[in-house]
């Protein structure tokens, strides 16, 4: 009896049947893509932690762990800081705002042609090659069981994430995240406690290990200052973390919600790479790291219950892949279809072409996903690109008033055109990519806009500081309406 391919067949289920309830919920396009801005505490954590915890923070992390050991866990450090500095100081203007998309930011700001590069980047060159990371996530756990070859799990992965996500929309997403978030630490800590037991403990680990995968610094500080800039600067602007304090029932909720999901998944990613490193005693020297966390599981759990524990895995991705193509198909819908093609579109047609776009991004991914075979290397790609154009222009929109449309769109093309080119130098000095690309980003930014003056269609203002001044408008009006009372 193949226990493996029954929990599995039991979990899709279990996910299929709340996505029909989620179907039959779904009215509107504000429904389908941020649950009707009523999402509760418990959905936003779950969410957060399983869409951080995909392809990248499991089968990733744990084949970094197995290559290059702890040092990898600098990625945690710096997105767990980077993202809780942001939702502490921006996370209430986001929500004041109630942006749909960071795209959403740009109109406002600088107007519609401003936007339609940040809609591009995030749509098809984060979220769409990120979907189909998740694909290939999935794809490696299907063969690891069945026998199947890639391509055809791969596209089993497909089918799966496209009927789930066009039926269900966020509010199948948030509730079964938060379902499967608990499956996810489950899995994750008691993989890790089993497999430290069939390394023969805590001690042995250590000493049959060499001492370079638990050096932190092992690795040198110019690859730590690469890998905390990859995955630190872009979670400012992770257009799913702005949509779930968007989608959150108050701006308390969806602040701490999205802070504990990103500080849970900091510790989650500490077993991971833990687990990776516990796999060097098991498994070939010459093993993908794509396969080491799937790998290592077959190895050490019994399959009657291994099985509950593979679901975990596959729920981080699918419910990765799901957020990916939901949070690009809002860009699709609303940042170019509905600013660009059809202004008037009612709300039904924009549902529409909502899930339409659901299933183009999906082709287009399952392409790429047929292509791919580092999933990390695909996710820092996705990430850098879309840092590097995207994170000044976002400071600047929300500090400083003096920026100009010319600047931020001259900020963003010679961001892309810089890192690309540095990319196909072969990253001269060991510099990654996103340094220089970050640096051009910042001074033609502030250079153009000093030397440019605003356009008709802006709106000239700091958002940042305008809340803080309307906030303490307001605590000054209230305490004078107390003082009049009395």
């Amino acid at each position: 009896m193949n226990w493996w391919l029954i929990w599995i067949a039991v979990f899709l289920v279990l996910i299929f049947s709340i996505s029909v309830i989620s179907f039959r919920k779904i009215k509107t396009s504000d429904d389908y893509v941020m649950a009707n801005f009523n999402l509760g505490f418990m959905p936003i954590v779950g969410t957060v932690i399983a869409t951080v915890s995909g392809s990248s923070a499991l089968i990733g992390a744990a084949g970094k762990g197995f290559e290059m050991g702890i040092s990898y866990f600098i990625t945690a450090m710096s997105f767990v800081s980077f993202t809780i500095i942001f939702v502490v100081t921006i996370g209430p203007i986001i929500r004041k705002l109630k942006l749909y998309t960071v795209p959403d930011l740009f109109v406002r700001r600088f107007g519609k042609a401003a936007a339609l590069i940040p809609a591009l980047i995030i749509a098809f060159l984060y979220m769409t090659p990120t979907f189909s990371m998740q694909l290939v996530g999935m794809g490696s756990l299907l063969t690891s069981i069945i026998d199947i070859s890639i391509t055809g799990a791969i596209i089993i992965g497909f089918l799966v994430s496209v009927v789930f996500t066009m039926m269900g929309g966020m509010y199948s997403v948030a509730w079964t995240d938060a379902v499967q978030t608990v499956i996810i630490f489950a899995g994750v800590i008691l993989m890790f406690i089993l497999g430290l037991n069939y390394t023969g403990g805590f001690n042995v680990l250590i000493e049959e290990t060499s001492a370079h995968y638990f050096d932190f610094f092992s690795i040198g500080w110019k690859e730590l200052l690469n890998w905390a800039l990859v995955f630190g600067p872009f979670y400012i602007v992770w257009q799913t973390t702005w949509q779930r304090i968007s989608a959150a029932k108050t701006a308390k909720v969806g602040t701490w919600g999205v802070t504990v999901g990103f500080i849970l998944s900091g510790i989650l990613q500490i077993f991971t790479i833990l687990i990776g490193i516990m796999a060097i005693h098991t498994l070939a020297s010459d093993t993908m790291p794509d396969n080491v966390y799937t790998d290592f599981m077959v190895e050490i759990f019994p399959a009657s219950i291994g099985g509950l524990f593979m679901v975990s895995l596959l729920a981080a991705l699918l419910t990765g892949a799901t957020s990916f193509l939901l949070s690009g198909a809002i860009n699709i819908s609303k940042d170019i279809y509905q600013e660009w093609v059809n202004p008037d579109a009612e709300d039904d047609k924009i549902l529409k072409v909502s899930r339409i776009a659901v299933l183009g991004m999906a082709v287009l991914g399952l392409m790429i996903a047929l292509y791919i075979t580092d999933v990390i290397e695909i996710y820092q790609i996705a990430l850098s690109f879309t840092a590097v154009t995207l994170v000044a222009p976002v400071l600047a929109i929300m500090f400083w008033k003096r920026a100009t449309k010319t600047g931020v769109i001259a900020s963003m093309i010679g961001s892309i055109i810089i890192s690309t080119i540095w990319r196909f130098s072969g990253e001269p000095f060991g510099i990654h990519e996103i340094l220089p690309g970050l640096i051009t980003s910042f001074i033609l930014l502030i250079l153009v806009s000093l030397f440019t003056g605003h356009s008709d269609d802006e709106e000239v203002t700091a958002y940042y500081h305008t809340y803080k001044e309307e906030k303490g408008s307001a605590v000054i009006e209230s305490e004078e309406s107390k003082s009049a009372e009395i």
